[in-house]
């Protein structure tokens, strides 16, 4: 068993490391350092911290071992008490991170990244960050759906917020399976176009697209005015767009319904039929259709900002909407292959180039764990920040030994007192109220309760 407590100089000089040395380490083959502890070690482990149960040392190896045990709420709690110590132990914050995505918290896994992520690392280090923010946006969007779906009886009842547009992917009704990614590709042009109206505000295509999925819906179901509105009482958008495809090898034929969400009414409808070549300059005039028979004023600017094409190359169009697919999938790889393509065939293309980069970027991280951002011994760089210089008014407390704190949000784990985020589940969030800008932590409330 290689325990790495007898060894203080180590310790130290891990407790000291900065940020991009940690990330580094695990982005590439290094030098191997001590080893993880395994969940085997943690008798010996908590043996060790009772003896010393404030040692910030003692408790990042128990919290590293919970953590390999999947024993999600004692490694926060022993984490608490490293943080308590040492707010800027670069080792910790990563490790916490990782422990929040194991308790489901991708609030908080998102706060612990993107306050890393403000140290401006560079290379691997804001590489693997950045993945890691983009796979907890995934796994937050998937969570959001299901708990959607769960209370959907509740957000029925509840109005969605004016003027928030949601878009269906679109219908394919042809035969050649080559023009089937363009379902989600039109969806994406859509989306962008009708979000340089100022007046509206539009879903994000992929938080739709994890609820359709949760829904199991089927192809017919996404032309369906009475499936369009119940999908906007869950996303929370007033007007839900559908519409429908058909492509052969000279024409494409294209239509879309604008449907109120709150009577299932369709508002609006568009239709056209162009060459294939000239697919964009279609999408375009259906879009224009739907705002005019929709009575929403477009201004001079926002016309000339939605005639805009992001690429005048349907082969790099077809290649970027292939990717969309793998990317909600999770095929993080063939869809940063599929992004390449088309950014190769369109340098221009800069949708495709930032969804290679982001999806690059996702796949490295999800196959880092924490054991591998912290194997190698890169002591003397910067530490990472201090993790509470942005939470105030948290209540000091210091978690005794053996003790288990209940945050009033729900959920068990360390004490504020570290300035780690509160546990809390991820809610449902309707429009926009999940945006960091939109909320403010005024306050924790924590209890400790000392087992006898």
């Amino acid at each position: 068993m290689r325990l790495s407590f007898a060894m203080p100089r180590v310790a130290a000089r891990r407790r000291a490391l900065g940020l991009a040395g940690l990330l580094a380490a695990g982005a590439c083959a290094g030098t191997p350092g001590p080893a993880a502890p395994t969940p085997a070690d943690i008798p010996a482990l908590e043996a060790r911290r009772a003896q010393s149960p404030d040692d910030p040392a003692a408790n990042l190896r128990l919290a590293e071992a919970y953590y390999s045990a999947q024993r999600y709420p004692d490694a926060r709690a022993a984490l608490s008490r490293t943080l308590l110590h040492q707010p800027d132990n670069a080792e910790a914050q990563i490790y916490l991170g990782y422990t929040y995505e194991g308790l489901g918290q991708f609030d908080s896994a998102r706060t612990v990244y993107q306050r890393l992520e403000a140290t401006k690392p560079s290379g691997a280090a804001h590489r693997l960050l950045q993945g890691r923010l983009a796979l907890v946006e995934r796994h937050q969007m998937i969570y959001q759906a299901r708990q959607a779906l769960a209370h959907e009886s509740t957000l029925v009842k509840t109005p969605p917020p004016p003027n928030t547009v949601a878009v269906m992917p679109f219908r394919y009704t042809g035969t050649d399976s080559t023009y089937q990614p363009l379902s989600r590709g039109l969806a994406a042009l859509v989306v962008t176009d009708l979000s340089r109206v100022h007046s509206l505000r539009l879903v994000e295509r992929d938080r739709l697209q994890a609820l359709i999925d949760e829904m199991k819906l089927s192809e017919s179901g996404r032309v369906d005015p009475a499936t369009g509105a119940r999908s906007g009482h869950l996303i929370g958008a007033s007007t839900v767009v559908q519409g429908q495809y058909d492509v052969n090898q000279t024409q494409v034929r294209m239509n879309a319904t604008a449907v109120r969400t709150q009577d299932a009414q369709v508002a609006s409808t568009a239709v056209g039929a162009d060459r294939l070549q000239a697919l964009f300059d279609l999408e375009k005039q259906v879009v224009f259709q739907l705002l005019d028979k929709l009575g929403i004023q477009v201004t001079p600017a926002e016309r000339v900002a939605i005639s805009e094409r992001p690429t005048h190359n349907i082969e790099a169009f077809l290649l970027y909407s292939r990717g969309l697919v793998d990317q909600d999938q999770g095929n993080y790889a063939a869809a940063a292959q599929a992004f390449q393509a088309a950014a190769q065939r369109d340098p221009g293309f800069a949708a495709a180039g930032a969804a290679a980069q982001s999806t690059e970027q996702a796949q490295s991280a999800s196959t880092a764990t924490a054991p591998d951002v912290v194997t190698a011994d890169l002591g003397g760089l910067p530490p990472g920040p201090p993790i509470d210089q942005t939470l105030t008014n948290t209540i000091n407390v210091t978690v005794t030994s053996g003790a288990t704190v209940i945050n009033p949000a729900g959920g068990t784990g360390g004490g504020t007192g570290s300035g780690i985020p509160p546990t809390r589940p991820t809610g449902v969030c309707p429009g926009n109220s999940c945006n960091p800008q939109n909320t403010q932590l005024i306050g924790s409330l924590v209890i400790v309760i000392t087992r006898p």
